[in-house]
């Protein structure tokens, strides 16, 4: 049996197509850590444990006679309560969906399944997705395993808590506010952000009898696991049927320069009057520039493309207003859009332009490590303390921001502990399409720091 505390997926899997691991024994050893650990976090919310026993089961003989479903083959995975899935409750963290069952897959989901995956669990998320926290008046709130009195993140929170502790090795998770990055970040696991559009996202947040066809603006559709091979083999099975849309087409392969850390032109945007950003968090992200720069890579820090900081920042919130509009009611006209529309495609020229010059962009994911809880203010009165500062609570949009407004590609890894022993990451942002080659740096810097680690007591 593996050791859930510390095993990735991929390794999982390995043991699975060996024969040295069943499905049903793996699942099962999932299901003992949630009983073990799960009340006290809160991350795992709606189990069907009848349907997925049968399926370990049906993969187990399936494996014997030879036949392999998939790329995924009997992995029991969750899924985030945000995603549709048929036969199993879906909230959205909303209590007027408390009852709501789907009678079909988020896309995600079934993308998943038909790899081989076994969907036996629901995590937590915060209402309609929409906090840095992860709370609802459904399920309540999900814990850092951590420090149990601070924010898991939202609003993948529960995915990223179930994937630290063993309770789960992959998740479905999704990115409009850095909601993959920073629970990856706070948890001290592993996450992508796509491309924009390349990952088919339908079914996210199903209203019952009226899905969104449209596409979302800003908002997307990744992997999160316990290492970037996790990440690679779940969005090689999210874009397997086509990227972008496209049937059949494919993202393009890492650039060969992401074979290695000698040459590699890294940028380095740690620090702006923008994005409050604590001390600890920059010295961490700077550390590893240093080890990068040791290795013969070409680091240097740089200034934002585009416009300042700021400005992106203010257009970032007015674009995620819209795309957010059909939860809160608040939008803009047509020709506003439009106008922000147009400044945020010269900002995609200007990145497009200033990754000539770079490979990939390091950032933080988020001002400080994980923050206490703080979700009996209403959202407006909240604040973050940075250092020796207040700032207002949707400060913490701005890292996140960074990749999302241009919509591009961008892998979260862990680094290390803050002195109060939560983790620190960072982000690994590309130009559009370059998914493989963000994940393919990732992967550089997890053989520096030496991947995962699990929390303690876990």
């Amino acid at each position: 049996m593996i050791d859930l505390s510390t095993a990735t997926a991929t390794e999982a899997l390995a043991a699975l197509r060996a024969g040295t691991l069943s499905s049903v024994e793996l699942l099962e050893a999932q299901i003992v850590r949630i009983e073990a650990f799960n009340t006290k976090l809160n991350a795992v919310v709606a189990l069907d444990l009848e349907r997925a026993r049968a399926s370990a089961q049906a993969a187990d003989k399936a494996l014997a006679r030879g036949h392999l479903l998939g790329p995924l083959h009997g992995l029991p995975i969750t899924i985030k309560d945000l995603y549709a899935t048929e036969g199993l409750v879906t909230t959205s963290g909303h209590l007027a969906f408390k009852d709501f069952v789907p009678e079909q897959d988020a896309a995600g989901v079934a993308a998943l399944k038909q790899a081989g995956a076994i969907v036996f669990g629901k995590t937590n998320a915060p209402e309609f997705g929409a906090d840095y926290q992860t709370y609802n008046d459904v399920y309540g709130l999900c814990r850092n395993p951590w420090n149990t009195d601070h924010t898991c993140g939202g609003s993948s929170g529960g995915s990223a808590v179930a994937l630290a502790t063993g309770m789960s090795l992959l998740e479905l998770g999704g990115d409009i506010g850095g909601s993959i990055r920073v629970p990856a970040h706070y948890n001290g696991v592993f996450g992508h952000k796509p491309t924009w559009g390349a990952v088919n996202r339908f079914g996210e947040i199903p209203v019952p009898g009226r899905w969104m066809h449209a596409p979302v603006d800003l908002v997307v559709c990744g992997p999160m696991g316990r290492s970037v091979a996790d990440l690679t083999i779940g969005l090689d099975v999210l874009t397997a049927s086509g990227a972008g849309g496209i049937p059949g087409a494919t993202l393009p392969p890492a650039s060969a320069v992401a074979s290695s850390l000698r040459g590699l032109r890294i940028a380095m945007l740690v620090d702006d009057p923008a994005a409050p950003t604590d001390r600890e968090t920059k010295q961490i992200i700077r550390s590893i520039g240093q080890e990068m720069s040791a290795a013969n890579a070409d680091v240097k820090e740089v200034a934002p493309p585009g416009p300042p900081l700021k400005a992106q920042n203010e257009l970032y919130h007015r674009l995620l207003g819209a795309a957010m509009a059909p939860l809160n009611s608040e939008g803009i006209t047509l020709n506003e859009w439009k106008k922000d529309d147009e400044a945020r495609h010269r900002l995609v020229a200007d990145y497009l332009r200033f990754f000539e010059d770079f490979d990939v962009l390091l950032a933080p994911i988020a001002p400080t490590a994980a923050f206490t809880h703080r979700h009996e203010q209403s959202f407006a009165e909240r604040t973050l303390t940075v250092d020796e500062d207040e700032i207002a609570y949707a400060m913490h949009l701005v890292w996140a921001g960074l990749a999302t407004l241009p919509g591009l590609p961008a892998t979260a890894v862990p680094l290390a502990r803050s002195t109060e022993g939560l983790p620190i990451g960072m982000q690994i942002i590309g130009p559009p399409w370059a998914d493989r080659t963000t994940l393919a740096v990732a992967s550089l810097v997890e053989t520096l720091n030496g991947g995962f680690v699990a929390p303690p007591g876990y």
